[in-house]
């Protein structure tokens, strides 16, 4: 897999392109890049879009015969401008470097290291060429813009099929691999252009034991940030979430929403007078929808792996709640209301589908959603399927996993430990908060139905007995909703402190 030059903290490098052209790349990357400004963080702004460059209008920029900034690296020959937003410099490589523009778009660190800048931000425009698929490769973080259309969408699920090809050639060739490159440019050659990453990888598995793993560990590790753009209604904000789920068979989970941006008359106002947005209209529904995708963007969990070294396979069939996205235990209410979503997501005219999923694929998914609603939504029926899939469930199938429920409510016995927007999850302040309110180990058994020796492990953390990290999430969110507290929080703090532990 290819490494992450940056595993802890915030990312260094993030490049906006890929997919469909003129959709919002630029008003992204100029966003971005003026909120870490805000954050007192030296920003190194590159357009490296493929035709000429644009973004020195957002900010003002009258171009001029000026000498070569010492701070360029001397290969390169390109005008650098101070901008009107404290902290940003521009760098404009699409027109002015000539030969030299490839290797300014593959390889930003050097960007970054010449100028001493804390982070670089790189506007490849739209396109899946080479050199704009391998500099979105190169980055921290890949993000791409789409608007809710269905040209756009599929535009993305496109871009995705090539970064996954690519980024395939270049592990192979990393690996010094020549049978297996080989192999890759035959069914690539055969299937007419890339397909699904789920595809290719069954395809390369199929075909060679040793390229197996490697397929679907880099499927598994490969996340393109989503942001949908001119979003005008509550379906078209949906957008992002409803691809992103659709895409977890097919794309092996790569697409992640990161927020969607309301259409604002402000953008357009802020373009005429060619000032950033963020400084133009600070206060509007655009700039505070941008802001949040900054903020989640420097969320240290979007420099985590997608997958630890060595977890990922080729994926198993959903369970009913996959197919919901339901957790085990949720009620009927929730069952139904997942079960609306479902079928709005794989409606025919779903927007989310464009260019993905033939008619046959998307049959069988409607079929597996209303097999999902009528078991889970049947006591008959749903319990038996509990049981059913309990043996293929790590934390399944041991003496004690079943207890009764508890008769009575449980009774405070002490002081309850302090919560804090701060607060770390551990094991010990899980235990300690169960105690506090009086709730027995085997009151939780009975309510989340988790083996006593994993709920004891849980709380002791000793990672040996655990099961693999995406069961033990499961087990730490059940944990946390039977002691009321915010389930996402709890099992990212403990999850945090599992990957530490076994990287040391």
């Amino acid at each position: 897999m290819i490494e992450n030059p940056n595993p802890h903290g915030i990312p260094r490098v993030i490049a906006v392109g890929g997919a469909k052209g003129g959709v919002g790349h630029s008003l992204v990357a100029v966003s971005v890049a003026t909120f870490l400004a805000q954050l007192g963080r030296k920003v190194l702004l590159v357009d490296a879009a493929p035709r000429a460059a644009t973004l020195g209008g957002c900010f003002g920029v009258v171009r001029d015969a000026g000498s070569v900034p010492p701070w360029l690296p001397s290969p390169f020959v390109a005008r650098g401008h101070e901008t009107v937003v404290p902290n940003v410099r521009l760098l404009e490589v699409s027109s002015e470097l000539g030969p030299h523009r490839a290797r300014a778009s593959s390889d930003p660190r050097a960007l970054l290291r010449a100028s001493e800048a804390d982070v670089c931000v790189l506007d490849l425009g739209g396109g899946v060429s080479p050199r704009v698929v391998d500099g979105m490769l190169s980055a921290d973080v890949m993000l791409t813009v789409c608007t809710p259309e269905p040209v756009a969408v599929e535009a993305v699920y496109r871009f995705v099929r090539h970064a996954y090809a690519r980024r395939m050639r270049r592990r192979l060739l990393e690996l010094g691999d020549d049978v297996g490159l080989e192999l890759l440019r035959e069914l690539l050659v055969a299937a007419g252009g890339p397909p699904v990453p789920a595809q290719l990888a069954h395809m390369l598995s199929a075909r060679s034991a040793e390229v197996a793993s490697v397929a679907w560990e880099e499927a598994a590790s490969l996340r393109v940030r989503l942001v949908v753009n001119q979003s005008r209604s509550r379906a078209d904000l949906d957008l992002g979430e409803a691809m992103a789920r659709v895409a977890v068979r097919p794309l092996v989970g790569a697409v992640e929403s990161v927020g969607g941006v309301e259409f604002d008359d402000a953008v357009f106002m802020a373009a005429r007078r060619r000032r950033p947005l963020l400084i133009e209209s600070p206060a509007a529904k655009a700039s505070r929808n941008l802001e949040r995708i900054a903020r989640r963007l420097l969320s240290p969990e979007t420099m985590r792996p997608a997958v630890m070294p060595g977890e990922a396979g080729m994926p198993a069939a959903p369970s009913h709640y996959e197919v919901l996205a339901l957790d085990r235990g949720a009620s009927d209410e929730e069952v139904r209301r997942a079960y609306r979503r479902a079928r709005e997501i794989y409606a025919v005219d779903s927007l989310a589908l464009s260019g993905l999923l033939t008619e046959e694929e998307v049959s069988s998914m409607v079929a597996r959603i209303e097999e999902a609603r009528d078991v889970l939504l049947d006591p008959s029926r749903r319990r038996p399927y509990d049981l059913s899939i309990a043996p293929s469930d790590p934390f399944a199938g041991h003496p004690g996993a079943l207890v009764e429920e508890p008769a009575e409510e449980p009774v405070p016995k002490g002081p309850e430990p302090e919560i804090t927007t701060d607060t770390e999850y551990s094991g010990e302040f899980l235990r300690s908060l169960r105690e506090a309110r009086g709730i027995e180990l085997r009151d939780v058994a009975a309510r989340t139905r988790i083996p006593m020796h994993h709920l004891k492990a849980l709380e002791e953390e000793d990672y040996k007995v655990l099961p693999p990290a995406v069961y033990t999430r499961g087990f730490v969110i059940e944990l946390a909703k039977t002691l009321r507290l915010d389930p996402e929080s709890v099992a990212r703090s403990y999850l945090r402190r599992l990957r530490k532990a076994v990287a040391a």
